[in-house]
């Protein structure tokens, strides 16, 4: 749930309620309304509007919304941009397979952490709360809380500062409790929440980070609290290893993408009037 849309524009408060369509649903007009903070009309009319254009679609039987084809182009495009999440879901799978628990792949999002991946372990008692399309403020949650820690200090002094009025739906959780508990994570070299998004469920998270240390993703499990705690130590190692390959691979994908455009740059150069190539 978003705080007042108060000081936002008509961009801002369309991206907020395509934000809210990749919650998992249903999505009805009163539940958007509620969930970004705006008013009836203007959600109203900002729907019509990304109707129109293809990227909100609403079902007339159950009148219920969902993201349009142009969502579908938009996901299409990224997806060949990076094989990243490709990459990563056997990781995910893995995760699942030998914990026994739920794993789970999240990236950041503006000031929030969004999960885009998800698998089921075997044992019976899960913890629920996160599912491919949940938002939740970064510090908020073990994956939250990864991709926070290792931003630099004014960049969490900025995502604190946005997340503000979206903590307070956590009163278990404060400023001083998220600093405190980043800095934790960040000397153990994971983060582990518990009894926080919801009472007696946690979870543990890794950062993926990209080649300057900033993360681009965690990579976790989610159980209950108890049986997480007591096998935290294995669930890190899992954790950490896979997601060092996963950098790994990330960084060198980006690399070999730099490299390529700098390849087709030149080339695109070198063919122009007065380049190495004109005759």
């Amino acid at each position: 749930m978003h705080s007042s849309a108060s000081g936002l524009n008509s961009v801002q408060k369309a991206c907020r309620i395509l934000a809210e369509l990749t919650n998992p649903g249903p999505h009805r007009l009163s539940n958007i309304v509620v969930n970004t903070g705006l008013n009836k009309a203007t959600t109203l009319r900002l729907l019509e509007t990304l109707i129109d254009d293809g990227f909100v679609q609403r079902d007339v039987l159950d009148k219920t919304y969902r993201l349009g084809n142009e969502a579908l182009a938009a996901a299409a495009v990224v997806s060949r941009r990076s094989p990243f999440p490709e990459c990563a879901h056997p990781s995910v799978v893995r995760l699942a397979e030998v914990s026994e628990d739920a794993a789970c792949l999240c990236i950041p999002s503006g000031s929030e952490a969004v999960c885009i991946d998800r698998e089921d372990g075997v044992y019976p008692l899960r913890a629920n709360y996160v599912h491919i399309g949940r938002r939740l403020p970064l510090g908020v949650g073990s994956a939250g809380l990864a991709l926070l820690a290792w931003l630099p200090e004014d960049e969490i002094d900025r995502m604190m500062a946005r997340n503000r009025d979206a903590l307070a739906r956590f009163p278990r959780l404060s400023a001083d409790r998220i600093r405190k508990d980043a800095r934790a994570a960040r000397e153990r070299g994971y983060a582990l929440s518990a009894n926080i998004v919801c009472e007696g469920t946690g979870g543990i998270a890794v950062p993926i980070l990209d080649i300057e240390g900033r993360p681009v993703a965690a990579l976790g499990a989610t159980a209950v609290a108890k049986r997480l705690v007591a096998r935290q130590d294995m669930l890190a190692r899992l954790g950490t290893g896979d997601a060092a390959i996963l950098s790994r691979a990330e960084n060198n994908w980006n690399q070999a993408n730099k490299s390529l455009g700098l390849e087709q740059e030149l080339t695109k150069v070198q063919r122009e009037p007065g380049g190495s190539w004109a005759g």
